[in-house]
């Protein structure tokens, strides 16, 4: 079963804490050791020093070496320490043994040079023995002390226990306040997730109780509660989409069907009236596609499921052709269109998205446009990019609604909303110009319309679209 994170967080702060205490403790019995023995030898030499000065104040008085090593013995007695002076054979003069057993020592052994410093064991007790070389005019002589180790392996040993009893409360303390600090820190955790479980389809609005908006949990609700708006804001989105795509499709559905009901209201009819029924449905059928191919064209670019093909193309060439095809309905509305293009502009763009833009934009211009108004297309580059703007002397765009009009489904009122189409033109438009890495934004008309710019750079980056073979512009064979 795997651990909570409350549980994982108190075992490793438990077992950093062992550890920890491990090498402390460690460190600790090793240092008192050190620090216990040279405090001995310090112990060792100075008294040493204090015999060999004696030695040398009581050899003054006497020439004799053994009256001055017994003389000496006299003076000097410290308990715990032996103290022996030895002639230069090994062999004691005077000596205060203290318990040490000079079994087959010093005298197996050659005393010469600096003073020495060893540990030797008599029995099971560890003795510091230092020996120290020294002359004089009565003959070379050795002083011989010795000093126990118990003492300071009773305290090593009291050391070691107090250290095995307070690490483990230690450890135990550590786990205790590593549980109560992980709980605390966790707390929110916790909370947010019962808050997160307890989030619905229908309570998208609801958000998060952000504990602190400076520590990582805070951070962390804040993330979660800009992703429950953007989850909420596309699901509002849907539900609108949704409820537009059925009321736009219902229009048309509703037509053909009244058409079909009163056509086949009566036994016979005349062949005007099957006509003129027939060219409605037919008119209301082609606006049904219409809206559904651009509803599945929009569905495949949300869904990235659109297979984006470019090649190199002139831009002159796709507006001219629009503006000659968009001519016809400007006629039928006596609106005057009008182009300026300039020439030989070319950029790396799929044809027939191009041509869906712009046919879109001076769709959404003439329409838009009363009879007797104008529509101006001018086009332009330099060396980045290319401008393509679309005028209209329609009823314009209030500053407000100039990024509501490029939602699907919105149409503006009071003069925008007397159309007929569905409101998904611009949104395409404007979808088309991104995914040629370019704008399409809206400005106010110096004669009270609007004005629809295009920005397209000219050379593209490579993002993942394919790219057709570049052939050679037709109007370059002559």
């Amino acid at each position: 079963m795997k651990m909570s994170i409350r549980a994982r967080l108190t075992l490793w702060y438990s077992a950093l804490a062992a550890a920890a205490l491990a090498v402390f403790s460690a460190g600790v019995l090793w240092l008192h050791a050190r620090w216990g023995r040279a405090e001995v030898d310090a112990e060792l030499s100075n008294l040493a020093s204090a015999t060999a000065h004696t030695m040398q104040e009581e050899l003054g008085e006497s020439d004799s070496l053994p009256r001055a090593a017994l003389d000496t013995q006299t003076s000097i007695d410290v308990p715990d320490r032996a103290i022996a002076i030895l002639d230069a054979a090994g062999l004691p003069l005077a000596a205060h043994w203290k318990g040490f057993v000079p079994d087959g020592f010093p005298g197996d052994r050659t005393v010469a040079g600096d003073p020495a410093i060893s540990t030797v064991m008599r029995g099971n007790t560890a003795w510091r023995v230092l020996t120290r070389s020294e002359t004089s005019a009565a003959g070379n002589y050795v002083i011989f002390i010795a000093g126990t180790l118990d003492p300071l392996a009773r305290q090593h040993e009291l050391l070691m226990r107090v250290l095995l009893v307070a690490g483990p409360i230690m450890v135990l303390a550590t786990a205790c306040v590593s549980w109560w600090a992980a709980s605390s820190a966790l707390y929110p955790v916790t909370v947010m997730a019962q808050q997160a479980a307890a989030l619905t389809a229908q309570s998208t609005d609801w958000r998060l109780e952000t504990p602190s908006a400076t520590d990582e949990l805070g951070q962390l609700a804040q993330a979660f509660n800009e992703l429950l708006a953007r989850l909420g804001a596309a699901s509002r989105m849907q539900r609108q989409f949704m409820a537009d795509a059925s009321h736009e499709l219902r229009t048309p559905a509703s037509v053909i069907q009244t058409a079909t009901e009163v056509t086949l209201d009566q036994d016979t009819r005349q062949e005007w009236e099957y006509r003129e029924a027939l060219s409605i449905i037919n008119e209301q059928s082609a606006r049904m596609t219409r809206m559904v191919e651009d509803m599945f064209m929009l569905a495949r670019a949300d869904a990235g499921g659109f297979e984006f093909v470019t090649r190199r193309l002139y831009v002159d060439e796709v507006v001219a052709e629009c503006v000659r095809a968009a001519s016809v309905m400007a006629l039928a509305k006596d609106i005057h269109l009008a182009s300026n293009v300039q020439p030989d502009v070319a950029i790396d763009a799929n044809d027939a998205l191009l041509r869906q833009l712009v046919t879109n934009l001076l769709d959404n211009a003439i329409r838009y446009t009363p009879p007797g108004g104008a529509v101006d297309v001018v086009m332009t580059s330099d060396d980045t990019s290319v401008r393509l703007a679309v005028s209209d002397t329609g009823p314009g765009i209030p500053a407000v609604d100039r990024e509501r009009v490029f939602e699907r489904f919105v149409r503006l009122d009071p003069a925008r909303s007397a159309t007929s189409g569905a409101g998904l033109g611009l949104p395409i438009a404007r979808w088309i110009a991104e995914q040629h890495h370019g704008t399409l934004t809206v400005e106010q008309h110096a004669d009270g319309g609007s004005t629809f710019v295009v920005r397209l750079p000219l050379r593209q980056t490579d993002r993942g679209h394919k790219h057709e073979p570049q052939m050679n512009p037709g109007h370059l064979v002559s």
